[in-house]
């Protein structure tokens, strides 16, 4: 089996000998893949909907992977138990509800050892959450595929703090290591601002001016950022 570089990405943080539940399974491609490469002693893919877990089960079944992976329908971790697994994998869900299915269930989170996590968006929210609940950030990674920035963090039980905003923002570890494909997601974001502000130079509505405020202080975050890169931006 042959993953997407996003999904191989997140497969490659999982630990030998781990027991998983992949959140947001859809096909258990996942979970698959790391039956198959003897990484998993247990798996547990999950899916709100019914449709991914039909999938999820066909797949499973025709990879021959059923003594160790189950299916559950699940909203979240809510049908998960405690001690099942010391791993979850939620990937493809934006930054704020990933941070709300975790919340829902603090017994699952004290019992966890590694969080792999791929949130489409609202990476900050999701950084702050993971230190308030008693995790920090071992490892960041951004990659580009098929015209799309996807982040993928990975997190272990214990304290940690950023010291500057910037850094929940972009991810320190990322900043730290000159990433270059973050330099490259920033500096598209810088590019997408002036487009906005250029399209409402010519707007005087008093929304108008309020987007164009809110803009610019996104925009200046953005080239601060670029600023930790030692790098120039006009």
């Amino acid at each position: 089996m042959e993953l997407s570089r996003r999904l191989q990405a997140i497969a490659d943080e999982v630990s030998k000998g781990s027991a998983i539940a992949d959140i947001g399974t859809d096909h258990g491609y996942v979970p698959i893949y790391l039956y198959k490469k003897n990484q998993i002693t247990k798996g547990i893919a999950m899916d709100i909907g019914k449709g991914p877990i039909e999938r999820a089960q066909n797949n499973i079944k025709a990879y021959g992977a059923a003594d160790v992976i189950e299916t559950r329908q699940s909203d979240g971790v809510s049908k998960l138990k405690v001690g099942e697994v010391d791993t979850l994998i939620i990937a493809g869900m934006g930054g704020l509800l990933i941070c709300k299915i975790l919340e829902r269930r603090p017994d699952i989170l004290l019992t966890i050892d590694r969080l792999i996590l791929q949130p489409q968006r609202d990476e900050e929210i999701l950084r702050h959450f993971l230190h308030a609940s008693g995790f920090r950030i071992i490892k960041e990674q951004i990659l580009k595929e098929e015209g799309h920035f996807y982040v993928i963090i990975t997190a272990i039980p214990g304290k940690e703090q950023y010291k500057h905003n910037v850094e929940y923002l972009f991810g320190k570890l990322l900043i730290d290591e000159k990433n270059p494909i973050l330099k490259e997601y920033i500096s598209y974001k810088l590019e997408e601002y002036d487009k906005i502000l250029h399209n409402l130079s010519n707007q005087k509505t008093p929304r108008a001016e309020e987007r164009k405020i809110e803009v610019q202080q996104e925009r200046g975050m953005y080239k601060e950022a670029l600023q930790w890169f030692l790098l120039e931006y006009n």
